[in-house]
């Protein structure tokens, strides 16, 4: 019997032996292909001389006119890189009107012919076969500059800080795939490269990148152009809505600990997902960088291999078996970490949305949450309160999502809470850091700055008006409870039922009217952002300019009702499109030309840094704020037609994406007219006119008065056109309104009135995007 246990140990023990060996050498694979990575250098027998060699991916050509090539040495038995050196030209010429002149910003011509001396690839397509079809390899040592000229390649790759690597090249070579991949960097300068990628895990695949400008210790390529695969625009799929995610987290439940004084934070997350792609092997998490996974198990118990590092945001799931599409898995995961700061008496969460496993930004997914936290603080969730316990002195709190949502995330504090109880609105709570706030104002008096009073009350007017309005013009709010929150960030972010507002707004109103348009816009994101998601990048300025300019619409209906002028909201305007019209210029010239809306996030670069905000809210309200213009009825200046547009257009997007082609679509067959022309200017193009105007009054023979004006055009083309008001103002304040079609060079007449006119404004009430000149009349 004694030997029979024995023996059952034995068989336990030797087995667990070798379930641990299997496990260390699969947590090695990963560890193997980045330390390769790292290590990579060129085969001592594998050189080819090269002579007027082609290398054409997609819109981009390498002509290697004459030099040395090197296989690097083999990762996991495959080879994936190589290196040249001698005399190349990169051609490329991007393939979209947009993308041409995004290229000519930067570079001022459509199209780059550059020389390199040095060019590093690595590939998983048709590069190896093709080199080894057109060239012949043989033994020999290479010189030290080829070894550095990967050395400094791989620094682009590589970040050290998390040991973190490419993720596309490490999704490539963990599955062994042939998945037509292909990055290059090359160089004339070695510190100033450029970057070519064809990488099918992006919905455009395609890109064309540069060094980013700024300290020489950063290592960083960033994008200049990105675009669609020339067989997408061929077939149309550049048409379609792509969706490259590898799976989808259907279902989120999560159990969050806050504890002690300093909020430590751990977590348990179970996540349900579906697989989208057949075999897999590895699987890419994001979750914040700061924190650490102690274990993770799949549905099953089995615990599942991972890499996460700390300071690393990525996460690597090594599949526990072959995978195939339309499967369904689970895995929960525990972990902890330093995502909540304190000083003194703010908290800052440093992630308000990356605190859990996530893949991807643009999937919803269900919700249930669990809090726990220290008695003595003031909590805020996103989705739906469910119910709260207190149990040795902390606080059990359980939210759910009513629907699929983006985002989970919550505020934790010493709030001051303000609530607001309204018939025709949700219940509102606004949380204000009333300790925080004393301490900024000691420090702010010292200086001679004032700060405000009752701030909970006039954030709170601000949500509860901007929310009313927002409701009658767009539709009713599908939330049992709505939490504005103070933080001690200078930005704000949107959840559903859940803003997070900047300690700044709560703690000082200003005159300009920045801060009701600041609340109103956060506000506003239950609806643009939230209620009616943007499709892609592209869009994303139907969720940031459509909160911007309802923002702006409520600050106008405010000073309308409470000041009885609309000087405020104009003068709102006037700084805008200053901003906007000014934007890099110098007094010694001008700067680089900004983007257009189309580019989303892409107008911000390392020599556009404020373009983001500038372009993609304040540019692309303005172009709500002209259609809005070009909806109004003149003779009364009433402009219930673009709110029924916005109202109706939210009402059909309602629970879905919206694209810009969808906008544009929804305005056509709303006016019956054709807006493209519009839209090729404003969304997709990037000039803003300068209107030069001179006018002339004059009585004709009977006592009448006939105004005469000329509008010449510059800064844009000549087929440019735009409808503009022209107000005329008489004695008594009394102004009329005309619309006036400014195509290239304009000449037209305005009256005949029994009245002379007292003046002549040319863009009256801020009704196009533009700077304008007068100039004497010229008969």
């Amino acid at each position: 019997m004694a030997r029979i246990i024995t023996l059952i140990y034995y068989a336990l023990w030797l087995s667990s032996s070798q379930i641990m060996a299997q496990k260390d050498a699969e947590k090695l694979e990963y560890w193997h292909i980045y330390d390769a990575f790292m290590d990579l250098e060129p085969d001592d027998g594998q050189m080819a001389e090269v002579t007027d060699l082609q290398l054409v991916r997609d819109v981009g050509k390498f002509t290697l006119v004459k030099g040395v090539l090197y296989l690097c040495k083999p990762i996991n038995g495959k080879v994936y890189a190589a290196i040249f050196r001698g005399e190349g030209v990169f051609s490329f010429t991007p393939p979209t009107r947009v993308e041409t002149e995004q290229l000519e910003r930067f570079y001022d011509k459509p199209s780059l012919s550059e020389t390199f001396k040095s060019l590093f690839i690595v590939f998983a397509d048709s590069t190896l076969p093709e080199l080894q079809k057109k060239l012949t390899f043989s033994p020999k040592k290479p010189r030290r500059d080829f070894r550095d000229d990967v050395e400094y390649a791989i620094k682009y790759l590589h970040r050290k800080t998390g040991k973190q690597f490419d993720n596309a090249i490490m999704k490539t070579v963990l599955e062994s795939e042939t998945n037509g991949f292909f990055y290059a960097h090359f160089s004339d300068h070695k510190t100033d490269p450029l970057f070519f990628e064809i990488n099918p895990f992006q919905e455009e695949e395609v890109r064309f990148m540069r060094r980013l400008k700024g300290p020489s210790y950063l290592y960083i390529a960033e994008v200049i152009n990105q675009f669609h695969q020339q067989s997408d625009y061929l077939s149309g799929a550049d048409q379609r809505e792509e969706d490259k995610s590898r799976l989808h987290i259907s279902e989120y439940d999560l159990d969050v600990t806050l504890k002690g004084s300093q909020l430590k934070f751990s977590a348990t997350a179970t996540i349900s997902f579906e697989l989208l792609m057949k075999s897999q092997s590895w699987l890419e998490l994001n979750l914040f960088a700061e924190l650490e996974i102690d274990s993770a198990f799949w549905e099953n118990g089995e615990p599942v291999e991972f890499v996460k590092e700390k300071e690393n945001p990525y996460l690597w799931i090594k599949c526990d078996r072959d995978t195939e599409p339309g499967e369904q898995r689970q895995i929960t995961f525990h972990y902890r970490g330093d995502l909540i700061e304190r000083a003194r008496d703010w908290f800052y969460i440093r992630s308000s949305r990356n605190w859990y496993p996530k893949h991807g930004t643009r999937k919803k997914a269900y919700f249930r949450v669990t809090y726990r936290y220290p008695d003595n603080f003031q909590f805020a969730g996103s989705g739906e309160f469910v119910s709260a316990d207190t149990l040795d002195k902390m606080i059990v709190s359980h939210w759910k999502s009513p629907e699929p949502m983006h985002n989970m995330s919550f505020n934790i504090g010493f709030f001051t809470d303000y609530k607001i109880v309204n018939d025709t609105i949700p219940p509102v709570t606004i949380q204000m850091a009333e300790t925080g706030h004393r301490e900024i104002a000691h420090s702010l008096a010292a200086q001679g700055i004032g700060s405000g009073r009752n701030m909970e009350v006039q954030v709170g007017k601000d949500v509860r008006r901007s929310m009313t309005l927002f409701q009658e013009m767009l539709a009713p709010l599908p939330l049992n409870h709505f939490f504005a929150t103070d933080i001690p960030f200078s930005h704000g972010e949107a959840f559903p039922g859940l803003i997070h507002l900047s300690w700044q707004t709560f703690q000082m109103t200003r005159n300009s009217g920045d801060d009701e348009v600041f609340r109103a816009h956060e506000v506003a994101h239950q609806w643009w952002g939230i209620g009616v998601d943007f499709a892609t990048y592209h869009d994303q300025w139907i969720s940031e300019a459509f909160s911007e300019y309802c923002g702006w619409l409520y600050l106008h209906d405010l000073v309308k009702k409470e000041e009885d002028n609309d000087d405020k909201f104009y003068d709102l305007l006037e700084t805008r499109r200053k901003e906007i019209t000014g934007n890099r210029k110098f007094l010694l010239g001008d700067g680089q030309k900004a983007g257009p809306i189309w580019l989303g996030y892409r107008t911000l670069s390392s020599d556009t840094q404020g373009d983001y905000r500038l372009i993609i809210y304040q540019k692309g309200a303005w172009v709500l704020h002209m259609i809005r213009s070009m909806l109004t009825d003149t003779e009364t200046l009433d402009d219930s037609r673009f709110r029924q547009l916005l109202g109706e257009f939210y009402r059909k997007y309602a629970g879905s994406q919206a694209s810009t082609a969808h906008f544009i679509s929804f305005l056509e067959s709303f006016t019956g007219e054709k807006w493209d022309w519009f839209f090729n200017q404003w969304v997709f193009g990037t000039d803003i006119p300068t209107y030069i105007f001179s006018h002339n009054i004059a009585q004709s023979p009977s006592g009448e008065y006939l105004v005469s004006c000329r509008v010449s055009q510059e800064d844009a083309p000549q087929d440019f056109k735009m409808p503009v008001f022209v107000g005329v103002t008489f004695e008594n304040d009394r102004i009329e309104v005309y619309r006036q079609l400014v195509d290239g060079e304009t000449t037209f007449e305005i009256g005949p009135f029994s009245e002379k006119p007292k003046n002549i404004i040319f863009n009256h009430l801020e009704s196009v995007l533009c700077e304008t000149k007068s100039e004497k009349w010229q008969h």
